[in-house]
């Protein structure tokens, strides 16, 4: 009888279950990410970064994750992948939706790094038509995550907060089939209090990301667009009663010693008449210096200070990052710990004053860089090693200040930052470019009201979370957005609850928005006419020297100008990292992806422009890092001498903060790259901008023919911190010294008598163990026979081009110069004379170009040890041609000519606008090693101020001997490797690779590699190779593998 009552009741339960189920399935998501007045649903307050420890021994350690009220749920989470919001699957979230036929993911992470969709990569323009707020439907990926959980009983009578520490773009989240909120702005942290949600046992947690919202018209910054979870997602269970908040104010005061200190806690209580909790607050440094409570009843919400003023306390800065721990305790009526956590503290001062942005009292100047947050393998889902990894390098290069560009890092950015010590300008995630292809252009958002709650949202959520960070010295309001009144109403927003730090943007220029003009990519003679008026405001390049492919030209020439005036403070170089992406080609070969190598889903891209970086996505060191460590350096070198019998060198000490006693000082004297004297000089006790004179009497040296002198002092570290090893070299200097020993010329005549063998064809000139061929028709010397073996593949001929760098590719050289791509191939020989006298053979050659009006004159003189001469010459050519991208000389030799030494500028590459690095000394390695395969194919491995070059396989070789320098370089494959392919996708990695050929260049020089920008400025005009008349010569020696080569080198034939 109780059979069908049974079967009845579960009917019944089933019937309403699937009404509640339909119900539920058909729930409404509103379209919040198509309206620019809805970016948060039930999201928590902003508040500063801290965590609620359940006692004072974890405070200290501050690591969330042994906190027994702490849950982490990054790791695997359950996904689906839809290509258009009408493609989730429905009713996911509910409890009784199945999720297990669901691919898995890594959170936090990316989606397209995990293979669904493919990375955007665009620099200005939205992926989109900007129509805002609308954003595409049919191309609007969504990502639906399940993960699920269960909490400790011990969280029971608390408040569960779980916290999303970013999502990109915008997203919506429910708990066991309950909506909790929804949120936009992917740079700072959504929380949502689900205290009221979660469930006893199992709990499914369900989130929807959208790629696209209108929070993407904020989120256009220059990098990849890519989407999901990319920070850490957690639960945290915090007391009923707590600290909400907290603001903590260290100001060092003008005389760089006292300080006044303040602290503000804000305090909630969800009950009345709960009796007084304490409050205490302790300071401490090498020992406690403030020690405090209050005892207060908090009746909803209240809020607590605590104040004192200190007579003497050690600042911080970026070279003296002096940090106290604050702990601050919560206590309730019985005496129970509730909460306590820390929080590091710096005293600093930071005021715009006289027109200069004051760090402690001083002017301060920005060894900058822009940073953003990428890894090749997981995009900005980034670890604490490579944030790490980052200072690390950074403090190694004299890098003293990071944009964080351009939006809010990871919080533990800062803290390392804090603890080792770099000036931060946090800078909000607002950034609008590809708003000026809109017919409205940037004003359309940036003063509209509309707008305005999630302008001045993302710029309190970054200030609120970030404010007690010492570290930070100024708030950047955003990036490439324009200028408006919404950014107006945000710096005010912002001045009005942070008094202790300048607020910059771009944009603002001189309007009253900006504390410090922060122009990106202006020219030495545009920041030298500002500085030159009388203004308030220091002037800051916010990016400069643009650091794409083989790059960063003429950067002495800017800091020279920093130098010279006071209203020009540094600037911060674009940028720090390669913003590649590590692909494997079907041979199993890594390479750097830029955009355009992820097929056809997504055909716009900007290339590899995503590629500007000081150092490569793994970090291992882009060639122009070190020039940007020897501009850099704080400690300067200047050759004061006015007698020629000695050197005089100023030593200047341009730290801000600190003295030169954590270096030791030494110097040598190199005779032609060898040393030959040295010392120490120990330590320097120089403080800042001071300087001292030290004298060097070379008197004693027996200075040898045609031997060169150089000085280099050298400036390293003597002792070991955690960022840079004992040893570490922060500076040098090296001047050559006034030892002049010329050599007497050999006569020719000494030598093995030439032959010349002549037909309509050919000339050779041979000689002993030589055997010397050119060409009648073209003009070149085809074959260099030496030993029996013939050196040459490919004959010495005249070259003009240079495979176009980044920065080339940008001003379109490639285009305007290319009349001289070919010029080598298409000279017509107008004159060849051959003769021998006083056994000396000369050729000489008369050549001329239609295309561009010029003529060039080649003399050869081939001398009985087998050496050549050669004078190169343009006699005349029209001003009305191009600029030439080089002038010299180009051969190829047979592939086994691997080995290389020089005396000139090394031991990496060096041009002729950025050789400040790179020493003059005695250098060798292979030939391959000289090539930096730049993530595209272009121009690599010059040497500059080459007084001797030379090759070879190991048995013989040839050498180059300036008459008296050269620029030159060798290449394991042909030169044309290196050119550019319109519409190519070339990569460094995969197209250029030894080959059984080595390409010698020998020039006069080529033109310099720029860096103003990479979109239209060309090198500087002095480092532009105008077209005019240019000479220059050098020898060509034959020698065998035990053959002395300085010596070899000093060789002068009459």
């Amino acid at each position: 009888m109780n059979k069908p009552i049974i079967v009845g009741g579960l009917l019944i339960i089933f019937i309403t279950a699937m009404i509640i189920l339909n119900k539920t399935t058909n729930m409404k998501v509103e379209k919040y990410w198509e309206d620019p007045t809805v970016f948060q649903v039930n999201r928590e307050e902003p508040r500063a970064h801290f965590f609620p420890f359940e006692s004072e021994e974890l405070a200290f350690e501050n690591d969330p994750e042994k906190s027994k009220y702490f849950q982490s749920l990054n790791g695997i989470w359950k996904f689906y992948f839809a290509k258009s919001p009408d493609k989730i699957p429905k009713g996911f979230y509910q409890s009784s939706y199945s999720v297990k036929d669901w691919d898995d993911i890594t959170v936090p992470g990316h989606w397209e790094m995990q293979g669904y969709s493919v990375p955007i990569y665009l620099d200005e323009e939205y992926p989109f038509k900007p129509d805002p707020p609308k954003v595409p439907f049919h191309y609007n990926a969504v990502g639906s995550y399940v993960k699920t959980f269960e909490l400790d009983e011990t969280w029971n009578g608390r408040d569960i907060f779980i916290r999303f520490g970013g999502v990109r773009s915008a997203f919506y989240v429910w708990l066991n089939g309950n909506f909790i909120g929804y949120s936009q702005g992917s740079k700072t942290p959504a929380e949502f209090n689900i205290t009221e949600l979660v469930q006893n046992g199992e709990n499914k947690l369900a989130v929807e990301v959208y790629r696209f919202s209108d929070g993407s018209y904020l989120e256009g910054q220059d990098t990849w667009r890519v989407s999901g979870l990319e920070r850490d997602v957690y639960l945290y269970a915090a007391p009923k009663t707590r600290i909400s908040d907290f603001f903590v104010y260290a100001d060092l005061n003008e005389d760089g010693r006292s300080a006044n200190f303040f602290v503000k806690i804000d305090l909630f209580n969800p009950e009345r008449f709960t009796g007084k909790y304490k409050i205490d607050v302790v300071l401490k440094g090498k020992r406690v210096v403030y020690k405090k409570d209050n005892t207060v009843a908090i009746d909803s919400t209240n809020s607590v200070e605590f104040q004192a003023t200190f007579s003497k306390v050690k600042p911080w800065s970026a070279e003296t990052p002096y940090l106290y721990d604050l702990q601050i305790m919560l206590t309730d009526p019985q005496g129970n710990l509730v909460e306590s956590f820390t929080q590091k503290v710096g005293f600093k001062r930071v005021e715009v004053k006289n027109g200069n942005l004051l760090v402690n009292g001083k002017a301060v100047m920005f060894r900058g860089v822009n940073r953003h947050e990428w890894d090749p393998v997981v995009g900005r889902t980034i670890t604490e090693e490579t944030m790490i990894r980052d200072i690390q390098l950074m403090k190694q290069h004299n890098i003293n200040a990071v944009r964080t560009s351009h939006y809010p890092n990871q919080e533990r950015w800062y803290e390392l930052c804090n603890e080792f010590g770099l000036y931060v300008i946090d800078e909000a995630n607002i950034e609008s470019h590809g708003m000026q292809f809109h017919e409205g252009s940037y004003g359309h958002i940036a003063n509209d009201p509309a707008w305005t709650a999630q302008w001045i949202d993302r710029g309190k959520r970054m200030v609120e979370r970030d404010k007690n960070q010492p570290s930070i010295i100024t708030w950047s309001m955003g990036n490439e957005a324009g200028d408006g009144e919404n950014f107006v109403k945000l710096y005010d927003w912002i001045k009005s609850r942070d008094k202790s730090r300048p607020v910059v943007y771009q944009p603002a220029w001189y309007e009253r928005h900006t504390d410090v003009v922060f122009p990106m990519y202006k020219s030495i003679e545009f920041i030298s006419e500002y500085a030159e008026k009388k203004t308030d405001k220091p002037l800051i390049l916010c990016e400069f020297a643009h650091a794409m492919g083989n790059s960063v030209g003429n950067l002495q020439d800017y800091w020279d100008t920093f130098e010279k005036y006071e209203a020009l403070q540094g600037g911060f170089i674009w940028d720090w990292v390669d913003q590649t992406i590590l692909k494997t080609d079907e041979n199993g070969t890594d390479y750097w992806a830029y955009g355009g190598d992820f097929g056809n889903e997504f055909l716009e891209n900007d290339s590899n422009f995503c590629a500007n970086g000081l150092v490569a996505a793994d970090r291992s060191l882009n060639p122009h890092i070190l020039e940007v460590k020897k501009v850099y350096q704080p400690v300067k070198f200047t050759d004061i001498s006015k007698k020629s019998s000695s050197t005089k060198i100023e030593i200047k000490n341009r730290y801000d903060f600190i003295d030169l006693t954590h270096l030791d000082f030494s110097w040598m004297i190199e005779e032609d790259g060898k040393q030959i004297q040295k010392g120490n000089l120990g330590k320097i006790k120089l403080a800042p901008e001071e300087t001292d004179n030290f004298n060097f009497n070379y008197q004693s040296i027996l200075s040898k023919p045609g031997s060169e002198y150089f000085l280099t002092i050298r400036a390293n570290t003597n002792s070991r911190s955690i960022m840079i090893p004992k040893g570490h070299l922060v500076a040098w200097g090296q001047f050559k010294l006034q030892i002049e020993n010329t050599i007497t010329p050999s006569p020719s005549n000494k030598y093995p008598e030439l032959a010349i063998t002549e037909n309509d064809k050919l000339v050779e000139i041979s000689g002993a163990e030589f055997k010397i061929t050119f060409d009648r028709e073209k003009g070149n010397l085809s074959q260099y026979h030496y030993k029996g073996i013939d050196l040459l593949k490919h004959s010495l001929q005249s070259n003009f081009w240079r495979a176009p760098n980044d920065n080339d590719l940008g001003n379109a050289m490639q285009k305007r110069t290319g009349i001289w791509r070919n010029a080598s191939t298409e000279l017509k020989t107008t004159e060849f004379k051959s003769l021998i006298n006083n056994n000396v053979a000369q050729i000489q050659v008369l050549s001329s170009h239609d295309t561009t009006g010029t003529d060039l004159e080649t003399n050869y003189f081939v001398y009985g040890n087998g050496a050549v001469k050669v004078t190169h010459k343009i006699i005349k050519t029209t001003s009305e041609n191009p600029e030439i991208p080089r002038f010299g000389l180009k051969m190829s030799l047979t592939g086994d000519f691997t080995e290389l030494s020089w005396f000139g500028r090394g031991p990496h590459e060096s041009y002729w606008d950025k050789k400040t690095s790179a020493a003059i000394g005695l250098y060798n390695g292979s030939v391959w090693d000289q090539t930096f395969q730049y993530v595209r194919p272009q121009e690599t491995g010059n040497k500059t101020d080459v007084r001797w070059m030379a090759v070879s396989n190991g048995k013989i070789g040839l050498m180059a001997k300036g008459d008296p320098t050269f620029d030159g370089s060798v290449h394991q494959y042909p030169y044309e490797d290196l050119d550019h392919v319109r519409h190519g996708q070339k990569h460094g990695k995969l197209d250029v690779q030894p080959k059984d050929q080595v390409d010698w260049l020998i020039d006069y020089k080529q033109m310099g590699v720029g860096g103003d920008n990479s979109w239209g400025a060309r090198p500087h005009d002095e480092y532009t190779l105008h077209p005019k008349s240019y000479s220059f010569s050098f020898m060509l020696i034959p020698f065998e593998s035990m053959d002395d080569l300085t010596k070899l080198s000093k060789l002068k034939v009459r």
